[in-house]
């Protein structure tokens, strides 16, 4: 893999991208597939490496080695299946990727307060979001509190029938052909502009049924107010699948998946799945490396 450019140089080199993409194909990985016999060797083999420089980039990029990640993440489904489910310890192991119950045991005890503070408490989270959503999005008593005496402002002074709607997301690209093969031809979704040359190009797309509602792919360092050490963060970020996403939702999650998994221009991250707060979804890589999670709806 290739060495972090210089100081001097203004912008991340090529092959630096393409080593971050690897790392984020290795992490998609383990998100997709941390219940099958997955370690380190096997990890580094899907993407051509080592696994001792595996370890030591993916530490670099994302805080931890690959195996503290695997087990992070087995060690999360672990505990969740074992607050909502009736399995026993045994077939909670076995299906998460550990083999016995003591390969569950001692992990958990060394990541405790750490991955629970991660997971929703026993009963959810209200409107059936997981309680760790509603945590993350502020203290009740603060944001909340605040939210409410606004909207109690707003019933006095009669602002309540105010006519908003989102009209567009923005999502950056880096390839805008790439951009429209799966966003156009994979999603399905019709173009609405397309305006600019090269890489430089602002493309507007959004689904057929709902032409007030858009998604705008943008050159992501187009802004001059952005320095080159932050359009570096941001190539970096968007390489390593860090730096945005978009939830969608389809009466028929099957047949979305299928698709754009035909298509081949997107990178599975999941397969349809049911989720243990209640919903079923699926998700995918578009070609700049933003998830685009796709949720089942009636």
């Amino acid at each position: 893999m290739a060495e972090e450019p210089g100081a001097a140089e203004s912008a991340v080199r090529p092959e630096r991208l393409r080593d971050l993409a690897l790392l984020r194909r290795v992490r998609d990985r383990i998100d997709r597939e941390y219940a099958q016999p997955l370690d380190v060797p096997a990890l580094a083999r899907g993407v051509h490496l080592s696994a001792g420089h595996l370890s030591r980039e993916f530490k670099r990029a994302y805080g931890e080695s690959p195996y503290s990640y695997l087990m992070t993440r087995r060690i999360e489904r672990a505990m969740t299946l074992l607050r909502h489910s009736e399995l026993s310890v045994t077939d909670v192991c076995f299906r998460v990727g550990f083999f016995l119950p003591r390969h569950l045991q001692h992990p958990v005890q060394r990541a405790g307060g750490r991955v629970a503070e991660r997971l929703p408490p026993t009963g959810g989270g209200r409107a059936g979001r997981p309680a760790a959503v509603h945590r993350q999005a502020g203290h009740q008593t603060d944001q909340e509190s605040r939210s409410r005496r606004r909207s109690g402002a707003s019933n006095v002074t009669g602002m309540t029938d105010i006519d908003i709607a989102i009209h567009a997301s923005f999502l950056p690209h880096t390839d805008p052909d790439a951009s429209l093969a799966f966003y156009r031809d994979a999603l399905g979704f019709e173009v609405r502009n397309d305006v600019g040359q090269g890489t430089m190009r602002w493309l507007t797309v959004g689904p057929p049924r709902q032409p007030e509602t858009n998604v705008v792919l943008y050159p992501p360092t187009a802004d001059p107010g952005i320095t080159e050490d932050e359009g570096k963060m941001i190539a970096e970020m968007m390489a390593k699948g860090t730096y945005a996403s978009i939830m969608l939702a389809s009466k028929d999650l099957q047949a979305v998946f299928d698709r754009v998994q035909a298509a081949g221009v997107g990178e599975v991250m999941q397969e349809p799945t049911d989720q243990d707060w209640g919903s079923r979804d699926c998700a995918f890589r578009d070609p700049a490396g933003n998830t685009v999670r796709i949720q089942q709806v009636d």
